[in-house]
């Protein structure tokens, strides 16, 4: 090889160095190697995952806590097939993470020979869970395809993106050299006139209400300054959490699911829904809000403006910049919150609904809060406790709860904790997990181990699939498949090389937290929920 010339793989990695990309999360196989031949030299950083969907949720759990992107490297085939759960589960939260795969060699594709990983359609298949999908064919067409996937992960809603190249191109020669792509162009500006027109309208409306999603969480100040003006009440979506502080007077918190905020919605004579889809996975308990007022929507993707919630009023646009015009010219005055009380007189109705099993839960959230720095973030799974935690688990600041929401994951809090922890090693980040759904990722205990990060793991142990089993009975369905037998998961922890501690109250739940963010290395903090509804 020439020393002008270096593999298209090295093109590859020195491409996403340029474009700002510091980590790798992936596993080397024979498809790829080229990748890592690149890798050695350049400026990134490789975490060995141990299976490619926890390479997808760590560059996940990255980017969330940085608000930077990380690539995963994965094989044709199984890694592909892999590492789409995870995609899916960064699509539906709009999450940039990018993908960068091989494929089979170029005289196989399509040919049905049976050769190692093949798929009828490897980048159609990766089509439906990213935002963009490239396949290159030649050398010539990897530029474009790069540019085209940065654009995706840069986008104002940004997605995943997925480059694949053929197992003989990628350690051909080339002399193409790696360049730094343009930023995207800025959302566009509000339209004035339907900034005049909202605002006229939340000028004489008697009961305004706000609700904030992920695509507004960086609009949490212009939010409370205009439901400070207008005396309202403000509800986030989980993606939203903490954009204002959840102990506002006029915050209701992610209460959407629950009654009390469903009702005061649907007396709202004027709804401002800025940056959220209003999906099922924000609501739970209902599939739509009832909606009566006037409903003014906020959101840089257009489709978004008029889907099954048809906004009176769409505004394509960024959510703080148009917050920020809709409250200029509006008067403080007194109005419908003042007169029908503060936020934490409704929350106390949803608060007063709680059973047993409940208060178990939030009792042990309350320790987990007790245990945390001010500034310590918390990757939650698909379990009851992250449930209740997405509207309990209080947070004066944007960034701090992260939850799988939209595509609804198991398996995601520990992959996607460590991949935070990677992004920001100083930081006190947390994995909250049920114990069926730890199961399904915990082997990256062990990649935790390697990389000697201080990373409490709680596992909520109530030896069962807890919101399953209660569905089934809540039907009138016999419990069948929810109650499986779990390992000892103190034991399971110390084989992988990390400490662990069984608790069996509050008190010990904070103090494990806190003498967990002390030590070196991962903590497994295996807590019964049993002996928290005595607590």
């Amino acid at each position: 090889m020439g020393a002008a010339a270096w593999t298209i793989g090295h093109f590859i990695v020195e491409t996403l160095a340029a474009n700002g990309i510091d980590t790798v999360f992936g596993i080397p196989g024979v498809h790829n190697i080229e990748l890592y031949r690149g890798l050695e030299g350049a400026r990134l950083r490789h975490v060995l995952a141990r299976h490619e969907q926890n390479a997808g949720f760590a560059s996940d759990g990255y980017a969330r806590a940085s608000g930077r992107c990380a690539a995963a490297f994965v094989i044709s085939g199984p890694g592909v097939t892999n590492v789409l759960t995870a995609v899916a589960q960064a699509y539906s939260d709009s999450v940039p993470l990018l993908v960068i795969a091989s494929s089979p060699a170029r005289p196989s594709l399509g040919q049905g020979w049976g050769v190692l990983h093949e798929l009828r359609d490897q980048r159609a298949l990766a089509a439906q869970a990213f935002g963009f999908a490239g396949s290159a064919r030649e050398a010539c067409e990897l530029p474009g395809q790069l540019r085209a996937a940065f654009a995706s992960l840069r986008a104002a809603r940004p997605r995943p993106a997925y480059v694949e190249v053929p197992l003989d191109l990628l350690g051909t020669e080339t002399t193409l050299r790696a360049e730094r792509y343009p930023a995207p162009p800025s959302p566009p500006a509000p339209p004035g006139p339907a900034v005049a027109l909202a605002r006229e309208w939340l000028r004489v409306a008697e009961r305004p209400a706000l609700i904030i999603g992920g695509g507004a969480r960086s609009a949490g100040a212009a939010a409370r300054t205009l439901v400070e003006a207008l005396d309202g009440y403000l509800v986030s979506t989980v993606a939203a959490k903490g954009s204002v502080a959840e102990s506002h007077p006029a915050n209701l918190g992610t209460s959407l699911p629950y009654r009390p905020t469903q009702e005061l919605l649907a007396d709202a004579d004027v709804v401002i829904a800025a940056g959220t889809e209003l999906s099922e996975s924000d609501l739970y308990t209902t599939t739509r809000l009832p909606l009566r007022g006037r409903l003014i929507r906020i959101d840089v993707d257009p489709g978004k403006l008029n889907d099954h919630y048809a906004a009176a009023l769409p505004i394509e646009a960024d959510a703080a910049a148009t917050l920020t015009a809709l409250a200029a010219e509006l008067p403080r005055r007194t109005g419908w919150r003042t007169h029908y009380g503060d936020a934490a007189a409704h929350r106390a109705r949803i608060d007063a609904g709680f059973d047993a099993e409940t208060h178990g839960r939030l009792r042990a959230l309350r320790a987990v809060r007790a245990a945390l720095p001010a500034d310590a973030v918390i990757f939650s799974d698909m379990t009851q406790i992250a449930y209740l935690g997405n509207y309990a688990f209080p947070a004066e600041r944007p960034g701090l709860w992260h939850h799988p929401s939209g595509y609804g994951t198991l398996g995601y809090a520990l992959p996607a904790a460590l991949g935070a922890k990677v992004a920001q090693p100083e930081r006190p980040v947390l994995a909250l997990a049920g114990d069926f759904g730890a199961q399904f990722t915990l082997a990256e205990l062990m990649t935790a181990v390697e990389l000697d990060v201080s990373l409490p793991v709680i596992v909520w142990n109530n030896e069962a699939l807890g919101q399953i089993r209660d569905d089934m009975e809540a039907a009138g369905i016999a419990p069948i498949g929810v109650q499986g037998r779990n390992p000892d998961f103190v034991a399971l922890a110390a084989a992988y090389g990390a400490a662990a501690a069984r608790v069996h109250s509050p008190q010990e739940l904070t103090r494990s937290v806190r003498d967990a963010l002390g030590r070196a290395g991962p903590t497994l903090v295996e807590a019964v929920a049993a002996d928290f509804r005595r607590s």
